[in-house]
């Protein structure tokens, strides 16, 4: 007989739900020693496939991320992942994003950050090396294409970082130029309204203002790049990493700005507003939403976490970058602030007198 939910306490609904997700990982450890026999018995060329991925979504019936997830593990060749996978001490997908680091000698050491988190951890520390580069500029592509009657289109393709980056900024600027609409369109519809703009710019022939390159920042994590001869450490603003060859392309092409820790300003009490280099450190450093489980990165501010009024100071060690939602609605709309006891990269908030959790 099936066990009415209704009345079961939400405590124990949380660790049921957590003792699910153990199973289902050690279930997944399973999978994935028998997927690594069977990729050492070459069974998918065998069975007329391109790679142990096309065998894996067409054979277990997963989606071509979950396949790759598998795939990744066992290409890690890394046994801990394996066996922490199996006895619980880390999630599958967590496992997953952790294979792609060269080398993890404690895959539960990393429990201080959430998903999101790890996946732009692991990000910054991976290696881009030049045919890293080469394979993505290599895999560049746009397609467009209508339906039937070209009543509507289709438009999707894959850009290498820094291309790619370009891409969003504009339309993120474009869209943010637009004035508020009375129905909210969500970011999607105006990013699309972006995009339209910017093509029509361009076919009527006006030229955009401030026609030269953009300001680039380039943050440098002194302690990965040194070591790597910059093929770690190295990145844009906003995520994007770079390797050598994409850092010259950039230093050729227009004016440039360098970041590190140690040059990122801080002006204490001087004042409440948020110099320009700051707020680029800021936003690169926690290089997202800090909210435990937000991966929006719609209008990215950094927010007081000690507010200013109160003698907050206005410097890194006391600013979080948070998504303008849960900066202006969560935090300055419903009053909300952070738990202090919760990690820097996974915060949580406290509710004000009489209010429920967002």
């Amino acid at each position: 007989m099936t066990t009415r939910l209704e009345h079961i306490s939400t405590d124990r609904l949380e660790n049921e739900l957590a003792d699910l997700e153990a199973t289902i990982g050690r279930l997944r450890a399973q999978q994935v020693e028998r997927l690594r026999e069977i990729d050492s018995r070459q069974v998918p060329l065998g069975d007329g496939c391109r790679s142990l991925n096309e065998w894996v979504v067409a054979r277990l019936d997963v989606s071509p991320e979950t396949a790759s997830d598998l795939v990744r593990i066992i290409r890690a060749g890394n046994d801990l992942l394996t066996e922490a996978i199996g006895s619980g001490k880390v999630t599958f997908d967590r496992a997953a994003a952790l294979a792609r680091l060269e080398t993890v000698t404690d895959p539960a050491r990393f429990t201080h950050l959430d998903l999101p988190g790890l996946k732009r951890y692991v990000a910054r520390h991976r290696r881009m090396k030049p045919v890293d580069e080469r394979s993505a500029a290599e895999g560049r592509y746009f397609t467009i294409q209508p339906n039937l009657d070209e009543s509507g289109w289709k438009l999707w393709g894959s850009l290498p970082g820094y291309d790619g980056r370009i891409v969003e900024q504009a339309l993120m600027t474009r869209a943010d130029s637009f004035p508020n609409d009375p129905i909210p369109l969500g970011a999607g519809k105006r990013r699309a309204d972006a995009l339209v703009s910017v093509c029509q710019d361009s076919i009527d022939g006006i030229e955009s203002v401030g026609s030269s390159e953009p300001l680039v920042s380039v943050f440098v994590d002194t302690d990965l790049a040194a070591p790597t001869r910059g093929q770690s450490g190295v990145s844009i603003a906003a995520g994007p990493r770079v390797g050598i060859a994409t850092l010259e392309r950039i230093l050729c092409s227009g004016s440039v700005e360098v970041i590190t820790a140690e040059t990122a300003q801080r002006v204490g009490r001087q004042t409440r507003i948020i110099p320009p280099r700051l707020r680029r450190w800021v936003l690169h450093r926690d290089r997202g939403c800090v909210v435990d489980g937000c991966t929006s990165r719609y209008r990215l501010q950094p927010h007081h976490i000690a507010p200013w009024s109160e003698g907050g100071r206005t410097e890194p060690g006391n600013l979080a970058t948070l998504c303008w939602f849960h900066h202006h609605v969560v935090v300055h709309l419903m009053g909300y602030r952070f738990d202090a006891d919760s990690p820097p990269l996974r915060r949580r908030f406290v509710a004000p007198a009489g209010a429920d959790p967002p």
